[in-house]
């Protein structure tokens, strides 16, 4: 596959927008969570995921590029989401955790397109060791979300004639 400078561009702009669109969505889980732990989790990745984003603009600017976009414009609305989400369901922390591995889905699926285009050595290993931490964050909220799910409804016995 030819990789051109403007694939390249509009890959590396969509991992930052990702990035911020995470920012803003683990913050809005932060909010709409009530568990101590799992918000203490959210702040961390809204956090690192501002980190990601600032990394990326950097190490592209350079390599000779700026970043035409760099705020994310899905994570306000998937933060506002959660956010509705949440008080709906009581702050109900399984539905959270299950908006919050939407997102996740979606930075690997990023990443992992990403990851065909990038060549530039610097830059290709910026983006495996995010990538890496987010794929672990993933495992983790997938792993949460399973554990908060409620135990499954058992059918009532059938009444015998």
């Amino acid at each position: 596959m030819s990789t051109t400078l403007h694939d390249f561009s509009a890959a590396v702009e969509n991992l930052i927008s990702t990035n911020r669109d995470a920012e803003q969505g683990f913050r809005a889980a932060a909010d709409a969570v009530g568990d101590p732990g799992m918000k203490r989790m959210f702040v961390d990745l809204s956090t690192q995921r501002a980190g990601f984003a600032t990394e990326l603009q950097d190490a592209v600017r350079k390599v000779g590029f700026e970043p035409s976009n760099p705020l994310g414009t899905g994570g306000t609305l998937h933060g506002v989401w959660i956010s509705i989400k949440g008080a709906l369901m009581g702050n109900d922390a399984h539905h959270i955790l299950e908006e919050a591995e939407s997102g996740e889905d979606h930075a690997v699926q990023a990443y992992g397109s990403a990851l065909s285009l990038i060549l530039q050595p610097d830059l290709r290993g910026l983006v495996e060791r995010q990538f890496a931490a987010i794929q672990e964050s993933h495992q983790r909220i997938r792993a949460l979300r399973d554990q908060t799910a409620p135990p499954p409804e058992t059918p009532e016995p059938a009444a015998k004639a």
